[in-house]
């Protein structure tokens, strides 16, 4: 099974939501915890870029200091 095949069953702290040709991940919620785990899962996904998808874009909250990604954004190859 394919990394990206593994986000969309989802079981974390995140939301993957599946778009034509990409997908968008982001944290459960707003809160402190969630933002916090999320970083982990940034790390993983791009650790796997290139196991049938790119990240497109990676947003960082402007709320927060320290420079914490609030969203992905992955282009899925074909």
């Amino acid at each position: 099974m394919a990394f990206i095949d593994e986000l969309a069953e989802g079981g974390g702290n995140f939301i993957f939501t599946r778009t034509e040709g990409g997908a968008s991940l982001k944290p459960a919620s707003g809160s402190d915890a969630d933002l916090a785990s999320f970083q982990a899962l940034v790390r993983e996904v791009k650790d796997h870029e290139g196991d049938g998808y790119a990240v497109h874009l990676e947003h960082v909250s402007s709320d927060r200091p320290g420079n914490l990604v609030d969203l992905l954004v992955l282009q899925i190859d074909g």
